[in-house]
């Protein structure tokens, strides 16, 4: 269902509330650079740190000015909170879900099982999986992952790691029949050789056409494009994991002078240092 380049889209601030205007063209920016999806409300656009009445106003917005599918991040401890988050983004005629395991409560995989099925089971559009093991510390095992695919309205997942062998593990157990998405941008060429669809990016916020054709030339496999744009892009990639994310990113998007870099409390915005480096890289 999802494929290619997929943006991992920030939440641009005035004043600590949502820039309207700059968040619209951002879905108008991406929307004729290549982008596949635009994903709103996830850890890069400080999904977290929404009111409930900012995420219904930046789901809103997204869909109605995008001609490009919607994703949106929700994810709670709670599974009956991550039903409503659900329930809203379908309500708001998005084109699915993205739903990070449950965190703090640290369950067992019987429990990531029965929280993604209870929410499938409560609501009736489309969910990626979000395996995010370095915020959430409960990982959605491939064998979990596996098992979930083989529910109706399960597409897919994000895979926020490392391991880019568990690409290829989902890919033999759930065959062609889900979307597999790197979600971390240095490590989307090996997700990608392992039987990887596409790379739910952070860099594509501010390299979107670059990011398109990347995963574009693994498509047609031209390999030359693939390897040079692999290493050009490369430095920019470890640049926005300088600081936690979306601190740099933010600071990245007001060097390109897309948005505001603020990002909210509990974040701060990014040091100095980090903002000359993402200069230096943005400008070669």
């Amino acid at each position: 269902m999802f494929k290619g380049s997929i943006v991992a889209l920030v939440t641009p601030w005035k004043n600590n509330s949502l820039d309207r205007d700059a968040f619209v063209n951002l879905i108008h920016w991406h929307a004729i650079s290549g982008t596949s999806a635009i994903v709103v409300c996830g850890s890069t656009g400080e999904g977290a740190l929404l009111t409930n009445e900012e995420r219904e106003l930046i789901i809103e917005l997204a869909v109605k000015e995008s001609n490009i599918p919607i994703i949106v991040g929700c994810g709670a401890p709670s599974t009956w909170a991550v039903i409503e988050q659900v329930k809203q983004a379908e309500r708001l005629k998005s084109h699915a879900v993205l739903v990070v395991a449950p965190y703090y409560c640290r369950t067992t995989q019987e429990g990531v099982y029965q929280h993604f099925k209870t929410a499938h089971d409560a609501t009736q559009i489309p969910i990626l999986l979000y395996n995010n093991p370095g915020r959430t510390v409960t990982e959605i095992s491939t064998e979990t992952a596996i098992r979930l695919f083989g529910l109706e309205r399960i597409v897919g997942i994000k895979d926020s790691t490392p391991d880019t062998s568990r690409a290829a593990l989902m890919r033999n157990g759930a065959g062609n029949a889900v979307c597999l998405l790197s979600g971390d941008d240095p490590y989307a060429a090996g997700y990608l050789a392992q039987g990887g669809d596409g790379v739910i990016s952070i860099t594509a916020n501010v390299l979107p056409e670059k990011m398109a054709s990347f995963v574009s030339a693994w498509g047609s496999k031209d390999m030359e494009k693939f390897s040079r744009l692999n290493s050009e892009l490369m430095p920019v990639h470890y640049a926005m994991v300088t600081e936690p994310n979306p601190i740099p990113v933010k600071a990245a998007m007001e060097v390109i002078q897309k948005c505001s870099g603020d990002v909210r409390l509990p974040l701060v915005n990014a040091t100095q240092g980090t903002i000359e480096k993402l200069r230096l890289f943005l400008k070669a």
